[in-house]
């Protein structure tokens, strides 16, 4: 078995080498309606931040800024994020970018309103790991949104072999073909509530033929307070 860093260090680098096409892909959605699908699910309150795991490219850090959350986005592929500041200075959004791993993040407990993400989650080589990781950081009432095409039905439908181009890699993709149960049975047993998978209609532009974006959504339990001094 690979030790865990070695790992990272391999999707990393897959990752910086895929940025140019990975940055292409967002031309196909549809971004008016991306921002007021977040808008209605982030709500009217300016006040709650906003932390983008595997931002990548920006694509949510950005909107989510422009909307008016203080937004961080963070990722492993500083070659992603070049492409994350490049539009940040175009579109006039005040998102800060850093480097980090979704496993390991440099947060301190309960200080985060929502975490997001695009297309993470089936990339997750230790998915508990990482859930339970989010939920440390989250403030208590705060949400999760995890999106991600999916097969309407059935689940994640990442039919790709050797992914990263290393079998050992690959391997440890837990998750990428996951059914909807299985999504939402991982974020109720690391300590989510309200958990929920809701499909959203219209972010792809029409002669594209992707599957539909779904969000998989969860809340840390407001009963954490009591754990606050």
């Amino acid at each position: 078995m690979m030790e865990k860093i070695s790992v990272v260090k391999k999707i990393e680098a897959y990752w910086d080498k895929r940025s140019d096409s990975f940055d292409a892909d967002h031309d196909t959605e549809d971004l008016q309606a991306w921002m007021e699908a977040l808008e209605c699910l982030l709500g009217s309150d300016k006040n709650r931040n906003v932390l983008d795991l595997g931002t990548g490219t920006g694509f949510l850090a950005n909107m989510t800024a422009r909307l008016g959350h203080s937004t961080i986005g963070i990722d492993i592929s500083k070659e992603m994020m070049n492409f994350g500041v490049k539009h940040a200075k175009t579109v006039g959004s005040d998102a800060i970018f850093m480097e980090g791993s979704v496993l390991e993040l440099p947060f301190m407990d309960n200080t985060v309103d929502f975490i997001i993400n695009s297309r993470l989650i089936w990339t997750l080589v230790e998915p508990d790991m990482a859930i339970k990781e989010w939920l440390r950081i989250l403030k208590p009432g705060g949400k999760m949104m995890c999106f991600n095409r999916m097969k309407e039905g059935v689940g994640l439908n990442i039919g790709k072999v050797n992914i990263y181009e290393d079998e050992e890699v690959d391997k440890q993709l837990a998750i990428k073909g996951a059914r909807m149960e299985e999504l939402r049975d991982l974020l109720e047993r690391n300590g989510l509530v309200d958990v929920q998978i809701q499909k959203l209609s219209g972010l792809t532009r029409p002669g594209y033929d992707y599957d539909p974006w779904f969000v998989l959504m969860g809340t840390k339990d407001e009963a954490e307070n009591r754990f606050i001094s």
